[in-house]
C-alpha cells in the first residue's frame, strides 16, 4: 500500500516557535536590557514541555539507547535552570527580572493552551464540552494576566504595542496549529511490533532527520540571538529576520510541490545541495565573529542563505520521509500502525536536542555578560564567541555526511513506484523486489563517487548523441546495447551519455577483491610503463584498483568471468534477473584476445547471443539488441536499429545473423563499407 504523507509536517515541526522566542527577547530587552536572556528562558520552558512529552507518554517510540540522552538532557536543563533562575538574578540587581519570569511563563502557557484549543478543529478529536470551556476560560485568564503585567509596568502608551504583540503571538500559534492539524490523524494508532526498524534505509533517514532538525533549531536560535544584540533596532531587526526565515520556508513547500509533479530530482541531491548552501552561510557568519567585525546586514544575508539551504534540505527530507515507508512496503512488509507517531516523536527529540545545545551556548553568553552588557557591534562580535556557532557547524557537517549515506536514489525511487503499482495490480516481480530489498535492508551507498568521476569525465569526453529516437524503452523487455570498445573511449562515453539507465558487463578481474584487482592492473597496465619507477607503478595500480572496485560496485556492473567458463552461468543468471527487474544492459562484444579496432568494430565473441536464448526459454521474451557506435574521432555516439532475437530460427544461424547484423550496422555507422569489414563468427 502506498503511504501518502503531508509535506508540511517536517517543515512545521522543525522550525522553532519563532514568534514566542522573539516576543520574549523584546520583553527582556525592555525590562532588563538583555534580550538574549528572555530568549533563553523561553527556550528552557519550551524544552521542559517537549521533554515531558517526548520522554513521557511517547518514550516507548524511542530507541532504547535514548534513555541515557534523557538523563543527560534532564541534568543540563536543571543546571541551566538553576544558573538562570537562581544564580543569574543575584548578579544584575534588577527587580524587573521577576516580572520577566512571569511574562515568559504566561507566553509559554498561552501557546500551549492554544495548541490544546486548536484540537477542536480536527474532526476526529473527541473533546468534551467541559474541556473546551476550561481551556477557553484559562486562555482568557492568561490574556488578562499578561495585559495586567504589561500595562502596570510599561504604562498605557508602551503597554498597548506589547499587548498587541502578545495577541499576535496567540494568533500565530493558532495558525501554526491549524496548519499542523491535517496530519494528526496519522498518529492515533499504536505502534505494533515490526522489524522495519532494522532496515538500513530507516536508520539512514532517522539519522538524517535528527541532524537536519537539530541543525535548523540551532541555526535559527543562534542567529536570532545574535541579531537581538542590536537592541536599539530590535523590533525592525526581528521583522526582517522573520521575513528572511518564513519566506524561504514557504517557498520550499511550493518548490517541493512543483518537484513532486515533475518527479525528476533525487531527494538526496536536494538535501545535500541545501546543506552545502547552509554550511556556506554558517562558515561566513563564523568568519565574521573570528575577525571581530560584525555587520548586521551580512548577518541577515547569512540567515537568508542558511534558511534557503534549510528549506531545500526539508524539501528533500519530506520526500525521503514519505519514501521510506513506501520502500518498506515494496519489500513485502506492512508499514506498522502508528508509524507517523514514531517519526513525530523522533522529530520532537531532535528539536529538544537542538534547543538544549542552543540553551547551553546562549546561557553561557548571558552569564558571562551580565555585568558588562555589550553595546556596539564590535563588542557583540568579541563576546558572542565563534565557539557558540561551532556546534551548528558540526551538526550541519554531520547531516551532510549522513545524507550521503542514504541508500535510495532516483533510479530506485522509480523502481519502488513500479513495485507498488504492480502490488496494486496483483502482479509479482521477485527479481525487482529482490533488488529493492537489498537497497532498503542492507548497507548500500548511492553512486556519488562514480557520479562525481563521470562529471569530471564529461568535462573532458565531449560527445554528441545521434539517433536517440531509436531507443524504444519497454520496462517489460529492456534493451541490450552492443557497442565497440574503442579502447577506453567506448565504455566511458556509453556510461556517461546513454540517456537511459544501464548495467554494464565488466570483466570480473576489475571487481570485488581489491588486492587481486591491483595485481591485475599492475600486470596488464602500469607495469608496461617502463619509464616509471616500480613503486609509482604499484601506487597507481593500487589507486586505480580502489576506484575500480568502488565504482563497479556503485554502478552495479555484472561480472563476466573470462577465465572460468563455468562461472558464466552466474553472468547469465545476473543478467536475466536484471532484465526482468527492468534494467537495460550494455555489452562490449568484441573478442578481448584481439586488438580493439580504432575505427568500426573488430571480431565479436558469440557468447552474448546465448543470453537471448536463455532469456527466451526462461521468460518467453524476444531479446532486443541495439548496436551503437562510439566514434572517438568525431566525438559522437550513434545508435543503430534494434535487432530482435528470433527463437524460431536455428540457434547457430540466429547467432550468425545477429553478429553479422551488429557488425554491419556499427561499421556502417563508422563509414566503413560492408564488403571490406564483414566478419564471420
Amino acid at each position: 500500500m502506498t503511504v501518502h504523507y503531508s509535506v508540511k509536517m517536517p517543515l512545521r515541526i522543525a522550525i522553532p516557535k519563532l514568534f514566542g522566542f522573539i516576543y520574549c527577547m523584546i520583553l527582556s530587552n525592555m525590562l532588563t536590557e538583555m534580550p538574549v536572556y528572555g530568549g533563553v528562558l523561553y527556550l528552557c520552558g519550551q524544552s521542559v514541555i517537549v521533554f515531558s512529552k517526548t520522554f513521557g507518554k511517547n518514550r516507548k517510540y524511542l530507541p532504547a539507547y535514548t534513555k541515557w540522552w534523557m538523563i543527560l538532557i534532564l541534568v543540563i536543563l536543571m543546571s541551566i535552570g538553576i544558573l538562570l533562575v537562581g544564580l543569574f538574578p543575584t548578579g544584575i540587581h534588577n527587580e524587573k527580572i521577576w516580572i520577566l519570569y512571569a511574562a515568559v511563563v504566561l507566553s509559554i502557557c498561552a501557546e500551549g493552551n492554544t495548541m490544546r484549543i486548536s484540537r477542536i478543529a480536527h474532526p476526529k478529536e473527541r473533546i468534551s464540552f467541559r474541556m473546551i470551556a476550561v481551556s477557553l476560560i484559562l486562555q482568557l485568564l492568561i490574556m488578562a494576566g499578561m495585559s495586567s503585567v504589561l500595562f502596570y509596568n510599561f504604562g498605557w502608551n508602551n503597554g498597548w504595542p506589547m499587548a498587541l504583540g502578545f495577541l499576535f503571538l496567540i494568533l500565530s500559534s493558532i495558525y501554526n496549529a491549524m496548519r499542523m492539524s491535517d496530519v494528526t490523524e496519522e498518529y492515533e494508532e499504536n505502534l505494533e511490533e515490526n522489524d522495519f526498524r532494522n532496515a538500513y534505509a530507516y536508520h539512514s533517514v532517522e539519522k538524517v532527520s535528527l541532524l537536519v532538525v537539530m541543525g535548523i533549531e540551532l541555526t535559527v536560535t543562534s542567529i536570532y540571538a545574535l541579531l537581538a544584540t542590536n537592541r536599539e533596532w530590535l523590533l525592525p531587526a526581528m521583522i526582517v529576520a522573520v521575513l528572511c526565515t518564513v519566506i524561504p520556508a514557504e517557498l520550499g513547500v511550493v518548490f517541493l510541490r512543483s518537484m513532486e509533479k515533475k518527479g525528476k530530482k533525487d531527494p538526496t541531491f536536494l538535501i545535500c545541495t541545501g546543506l552545502i548552501l547552509w554550511l556556506c552561510g554558517i562558515v561566513f557568519c563564523v568568519q565574521m565573529l573570528i575577525v571581530g567585525r560584525l555587520n548586521y546586514i551580512w548577518v541577515y544575508i547569512c540567515l537568508g542563505i542558511c534558511t534557503i539551504g534549510g528549506a531545500l534540505s526539508y524539501v528533500g527530507l519530506a520526500r525521503i520521509e514519505e519514501l521510506v515507508p513506501n520502500a518498506v512496503s515494496a519489500t513485502g512488509k506492512d508499514v506498522p500502525k502508528g508509524y507517523w507517531l514514531l517519526r513525530n516523536t523522533n522529530w520532537d527529540l531532535a528539536r529538544l536536542l537542538g534547543d538544549v545545545m542552543a540553551i547551553i551556548a546562549l546561557g553561557i553568553f548571558c552569564y558571562f555578560n551580565r555585568k558588562g552588557i555589550p553595546h556596539t557591534a564590535e563588542e557583540v562580535a568579541a563576546r558572542f564567541q565563534p565557539v557558540m556557532v561551532i556546534p551548528v557547524l558540526l551538526v550541519v557537517i554531520g547531516a551532510l555526511i549522513s545524507a550521503f549515506q542514504f541508500p535510495i536514489g532516483r533510479n530506485y525511487i522509480r523502481k519502488i513506484r513500479k513495485v507498488l503499482q504492480l502490488q496494486e495490480d496483483g502482479v509479482e516481480n521477485p527479481a525487482l523486489r529482490k533488488q529493492i530489498n537489498r537497497v532498503v535492508n542492507e548497507p548500500y551507498r548511492q553512486p556519488y563517487l562514480s557520479g562525481f568521476l563521470m562529471f569530471l569525465c564529461r568535462l573532458h569526453f565531449r560527445c554528441k548523441l545521434e539517433n536517440t529516437d531509436h531507443i524504444i524503452q519497454d520496462d517489460e523487455n529492456p534493451i541490450v546495447f552492443l557497442c565497440n570498445h574503442g579502447e577506453f573511449y567506448g565504455p566511458m562515453v556509453c556510461k556517461i551519455y546513454i540517456p537511459v539507465p544501464i548495467r554494464c558487463w565488466t570483466v570480473s578481474a576489475m571487481m570485488y577483491d581489491q588486492k587481486a584487482v591491483t595485481e591485475y592492473i599492475f600486470e596488464n597496465t602500469t607495469s608496461k610503463q617502463e619509464n616509471w619507477p616500480v613503486f609509482i607503478q604499484r601506487i597507481l595500480a593500487r589507486m586505480t584498483a580502489w576506484l575500480s572496485v568502488n565504482v563497479m560496485s556503485q554502478i552495479e556492473s555484472i561480472p563476466v568471468y573470462r577465465e572460468s567458463p563455468a562461472k558464466l552461468r552466474e553472468t547469465f543468471r545476473a543478467s536475466i534477473e536484471a532484465m526482468v527487474a527492468g534494467d537495460n544492459l550494455l555489452i562490449f562484444p568484441e573478442n578481448p584476445d584481439q586488438k580493439y579496432e580504432r575505427e568500426g568494430i573488430g571480431e565479436l565473441s558469440p557468447g552474448f547471443v546465448m543470453l537471448a536464448d536463455i532469456y527466451w526459454k526462461r521468460k518467453g521474451k524476444r531479446m532486443r539488441f541495439l548496436p551503437l557506435y562510439a566514434n572517438k574521432r568525431r566525438r559522437m555516439l550513434t545508435f543503430g536499429e534494434i535487432i530482435e532475437f528470433n527463437p524460431e530460427n536455428n540457434l547457430h544461424e540466429e547467432q550468425n545473423r545477429i553478429i553479422q547484423e551488429t557488425v554491419r550496422q556499427i561499421n556502417t555507422l563508422a563509414g566503413i563499407p560492408m564488403n571490406e569489414e564483414m566478419h564471420e563468427p
